[in-house]
This record gives C-alpha cells, structure tokens and sequence, in this order.
C-alpha cells in the first residue's frame, strides 16, 4: 500500500520506526516523478538564480509538492529545501521548531543535466536528527532507480544494496561531477588521487552516490557542495556498508559540511583522506 497524507499517526519523522519511514520515502517518488516527466525534455524556460546555477519551473513544483506531503504528515519537522529555503515546524501543540528532525529538499540534483536532455539528475531527500543524516532518497526518475537509506540499511528498487570492497587507490573506481566545483586546495588533491587511481569518471551528479552504493563505483570525491546536495545521500551510501565523512575525516554536519568523501572500505576511505591531507 503506497501511503498517502497522514498515514501514519506520527507527527514527526522520529515517532517512526525504519520501514515507515522508508516507505514515506518511496512515496514521496510518486509526487516528484509525474512532475518531472511532464517537463523533461520540454525546453522549460531556465531562469538564473543570484548564485548563477540554473533553475526551472520543474525544480519549483517539485519541492512545493514534497514540502506539502512532508508538512501534512509531519508538522513537528521542519523543511530545508533548496528553492524556498527554511520552513519551520507548523504544530501548534509543541511550537515552532521543537522537533529536531528536519527533512532537506533537492528537487531535482542536477539541474544542467535536465535541462541538457540528459537521464543522470535525481531527486533528493535527505532526514537528520539534530543536524546529522539518519535516512534518505535518491530518486533517478528517467532510469527508474529509487535509492533508499535507513539505519537498518540501503536498497535499489527493494533489492538490498553493498558498497565495493575495494581497499586501495590504484584499482579504484573514482568519481567526480565537475572539477570546476572544487576549491584550488580540493582540485589538487582530486588530481593526485586521479592520478593514481585505476579509473576516473566524471559527470553524474547524485547518481554516483547510488553507484557507490550499489557497488559499481569505489570512491566519491566532491567539493564545495550546498547542504541540499548532501543530506539525502549520505545514508544511501551509509546503509550500504560505505564511509562518508568531509574533507578532514570529520562526520557529516547539516550546518558545516561542503565537501564529501565517499568509499566503499574504510581502508580506501583512509588512503584517499591520507592524500588529501598532504
């Protein structure tokens, strides 16, 4: 049974136990996907934001939808997403803001590729308690691949997900979306891991989180990143065995992280984290 607004008697995201809230997630794929179909490959007008990265009518409608299903079921939760910012909590039973859960919106994580005609942007949605990452959504609406992210694990379209057991740089699988996102210091130590590893992709934005959960590719490497492009990946890749921390080695922040390492093994987490530092 896919649920509808307040299913669940729950108020906040924290009143749930792991399969509902996996299954709100999957649900909330059958708002944003009807949506982004009817505008991909429809030349949407792409309007420019203040920090200059394109935007549609597609991205908009997609976050109101899931901001609606999100605020209906969950008052006590408030909403970051990356088109309308910050919403508080709307429960007047325990007030604005009480819950420590929020839910954070990337409509459609890679917008230049949807506009581009291109398959490789998703949806994200991530959940954190107190700032930090507990569950989340990668949906590629064109490939038809929903990734989901509990603490009781990670799955592709139901089937259960592991990361790669590679341990060392020089047989790696790395990916990047975009060196031009790096900052000097993160680009030059991209290069050198580049350098040494067995192979580098480039391009794929939120789908190479999914791959690295599925296995298929052994490291993630990104750099100057919004809150948005991080909190609903984390637990994807988390569930399925990987190590996720910034640039230092430190956990994932809602309010401080920009940049992501991301590998299968702790072992090719260390060596990665190891050239970066040097």
């Amino acid at each position: 049974m896919v649920p509808t607004a307040n299913i669940f008697s729950a108020t906040s995201a924290g009143q749930l136990d792991t399969d509902e809230l996996a299954l709100f997630l999957a649900h909330l794929t059958t708002l944003s996907r009807p949506i982004i179909t009817s505008y991909f490959r429809a030349l949407p007008e792409v309007m420019t934001k203040a920090d200059s990265s394109p935007v549609t009518i597609a991205d908009r409608s997609v976050e109101q939808a899931l901001r609606g299903a999100i605020t209906a079921q969950f008052p006590d939760d408030s909403i970051v997403g990356e088109e309308f910012g910050l919403s508080e909590a709307v429960s007047g039973d325990k007030g604005a803001g009480s819950s420590p859960y929020k839910w954070v919106i990337d409509p459609i994580d890679g917008t230049k590729a949807f506009v581009s005609g291109k398959p490789t942007f998703g949806t994200l949605v991530g959940v954190t308690h107190n700032d930090r990452p507990i569950a989340g959504l990668i949906d590629m609406p064109v490939l038809d691949e929903t990734y989901i992210g509990t603490a009781d694990g990670s799955t592709l379209n139901g089937d259960k997900l592991s990361a790669s057991e590679v341990t060392t740089i020089a047989v790696a699988n790395i990916a990047t979306t975009s060196p031009e996102a790096f900052s000097p210091h993160g680009l030059a130590a991209f290069n050198k891991i580049s350098a040494q590893a067995n192979i580098t992709n480039y391009g794929g934005d939120c789908h190479n989180f999914g791959l690295l959960a599925a296995g298929y590719i052994d490291a993630v490497i990104e750099d100057s990143l919004a809150p948005h492009d991080i909190m609903g990946v984390v637990q994807v890749m988390r569930g399925a065995g990987a190590i996720v921390t910034d640039f230092d080695g430190n956990d994932i922040d809602l309010a401080s992280t920009s940049s992501l390492v991301c590998a299968g093994t702790a072992a090719l987490h260390q060596a990665i984290i190891a050239l970066i530092q040097n």
